[in-house]
């Protein structure tokens, strides 16, 4: 795991930093320590130096704007550029709560700092504090290619939407314990899986079990817990999706296993099988081509491996809750594989319930409308990923590239397999404009389950 923002060169670190350090270095794979202006920036580099696990920023942080101007600019990014053990730029932002620096200067201090990781091509952390929509309005205008994070994220859509649509990263600090920020919970949902970063802010804001106490980088663990029991995961997938994320961000090297294409995945109990990359629609709110990485793997297939390369991989199906052939793309595209595979799960645990998720246009993929027939005793049940209650939403958001026709065909596959035994459940994702109602009435028409899925911004949605 990794503590994207600590500040282990803070004095309140002076008594014990050997310790803390040294506990760092054996439980965490990294930790982050964030300047706040230029020479605490020096001291915050320095203790990078002095250890194997610890990366430290080059920052000023708006309380501190009003003792730098714009002629400041060649000192920053001489300081940015003195170490390899730099590996961003901030904190820097907007903080109208105290307002230690007049709102002029601020902009001013934080417009310099951007343009510097454009130079450097570094990454940016972002403080902003009773600040969210004159901060989302600054994304927006100055954020065009620049990488970086929202640290200590306190819940303000106006802000996640921008931030997101920027390409931005999303870090919860310690807040997101605390029982009154249920609100900010919420917002863990809206969050792709690949942008989610975990952070302590040490030595401020301990997470609820040690709270009142001086935090430190191994307490980011409390937190990174409360996010799992929120986004139903176990404690392993927020630390794989956190860690793979902050060394993506940051640029701190990948593990072989970490950066290698993922055939089959766990996540939970469950494995996930991906088959191919290839898919017929091109969903307005879809990852495909935006991200590769997804809960903590790289999902994004160069080739399309041969049915016993999955075999070899799931190697007993039988201790795993569910087998679910899900991925990067859709699976009957490579229906032969997705059937022999099947068969092999099912020849050596025919207990183990396997799902297929889809957007229901097997048919028309296959040119064969015997498939369900052929999966039969195979697969017991699919998720369609309709997304819409009318074929005129349905064209205009799913935008399949069968064009007419597909969604009288998808209406059919989920009939049908209805009607051969198979649970069907139908799915769609809660864009801007999704009509939930009607969606909720024609699930209920076709006599299937529903389930509507958080929105989660890869990318700007336009109208």
């Amino acid at each position: 795991m990794i503590d994207t923002h600590a500040h282990l060169h803070f004095p309140q670190f002076d008594p014990d930093r050997e310790e803390v350090v040294k506990e760092c270095e054996e439980k965490l794979d990294a930790v982050i320590t964030v300047g706040c202006d230029l020479e605490d920036s020096k001291k915050a580099i320095k203790l990078a130096e002095s250890s194997k696990n610890i990366y430290a920023t080059v920052g000023i942080h708006p309380h501190e704007a009003e003792r730098y101007s714009e002629a400041d600019y060649n000192r920053f990014v001489e300081l940015a550029r003195s170490s390899p053990r730099v590996v961003a730029l901030g904190e820097m932002g907007l903080d109208f709560y105290r307002n230690l620096s007049s709102k002029a200067k601020q902009y001013e201090i934080f417009k310099m700092q951007v343009e510097a990781a454009k130079e450097l091509n570094l990454p940016v952390v972002i403080h902003t504090r009773n600040a969210a929509s004159e901060m989302a309005s600054f994304i927006r205008e100055n954020f065009n290619g620049v990488r970086g994070v929202v640290h200590c994220f306190s819940g303000e859509k106006e802000l996640l939407e921008a931030a997101l649509d920027a390409g931005l990263y999303i870090s919860y600090s310690g807040i997101v314990t605390y029982p009154k920020n249920s609100a900010l919970r919420e917002t863990l949902k809206y969050v792709p899986s690949s942008r989610l970063l975990v952070e302590t802010d040490c030595p401020y804001l301990a997470p609820q079990p040690v709270r009142g106490r001086r935090n430190k980088p191994t307490y980011v663990a409390y937190t990174a817990k409360v996010i799992a029991d929120v986004l139903g995961l176990n404690f392993t997938d927020v630390d794989r999706i956190t860690t793979v994320n902050a060394k993506r961000l940051f640029g701190l090297p990948l593990t072989a296993e970490e950066s290698k294409e993922r055939l089959v995945y766990q996540v939970g109990d469950r494995l996930y099988v991906n088959l191919t990359g290839k898919c017929p629609c091109s969903c307005r709110f879809c990852f495909r081509g935006v991200e590769d990485y997804i809960l903590g793997y790289n999902l994004n297939l160069s080739r399309e491996p041969i049915p016993e390369e999955y075999m070899y991989r799931i190697k007993n199906p039988g201790v795993y809750s569910e087998i679910v052939f899900c991925g990067y793309g859709e699976p009957f595209e490579r229906f032969e594989a997705l059937k022999k595979v099947a068969q092999w799960i099912k020849k050596f645990s025919k207990d183990t319930p396997v799902r297929v998720d889809t957007c229901g246009l097997g048919y028309l993929i296959t040119g064969d409308e015997t498939v369900l027939d052929q999966l039969k005793g195979l697969v017991d049940s699919f998720s369609v990923s309709l997304n819409a209650s009318s074929p005129e939403e349905y064209y205009r958001v799913v935008r399949p590239r069968f064009g007419p026709g597909s969604w009288e065909s998808a209406l059919k596959f989920i009939k049908d397999a209805k009607e051969k035994g198979f649970k069907v459940t139908v799915t769609a994702v809660a864009y801007p404009g999704f009509d939930a109602e009607s969606f909720k009435r024609l699930a209920s028409e076709l006599g299937v389950e529903w389930r509507i899925r958080p929105f989660k911004r890869f990318k700007p949605w336009e109208e």
